[in-house]
């Protein structure tokens, strides 16, 4: 697992900027200093693609690229499950992992807690972009 969170910190994917994105969201972690910022372009109920940037320490920049490619192309109904199935896996919770991909590397990460906000970071800024989809398209 180790492997695999390396590779994806060493080589994100979907990392840049997304011109076509219509919903942007920066959250950062004041106690390490991780700094995230989603973009997505969701249309028609559907998250047509993802990309990141920022900076900060390797579980967040790898969870981050785990991220964008479980959610991309996905519905909003499945990109919310996925989203509550990985917030259970790293805080140790059972969990259908079949779905996850890679970011089943991180089912170890509660009994690091001081890491589990890294690990979180991405995942909570895209819930608040779906949230304001949501907002958006009442």
């Amino acid at each position: 697992y180790q492997r695999i969170i390396v590779d994806h910190a060493n080589h994100p994917h979907h990392y840049g900027e997304l011109p076509s994105a219509n919903f942007t969201k920066t959250y950062r972690n004041p106690d390490c200093g991780d700094t995230i910022t989603v973009f997505a372009t969701i249309v028609d109920n559907q998250i047509t693609d993802i990309s990141f940037t920022g900076n900060g320490c390797i579980i967040s920049q790898a969870s981050a690229s785990m991220l964008t490619d479980l959610l991309i192309g996905q519905p909003i109904d499945v990109a919310d499950d996925t989203i509550r199935n990985f917030q259970y896996l790293i805080m140790g919770e059972p969990v259908n992992d079949s779905e996850l991909g890679d970011s089943v590397a991180f089912s170890t990460l509660s009994e690091f807690p001081t890491r589990v906000r890294c690990g979180a970071l991405a995942w909570h800024t895209m819930a608040a972009i779906l949230n304001d989809w949501r907002a958006d398209n009442g």
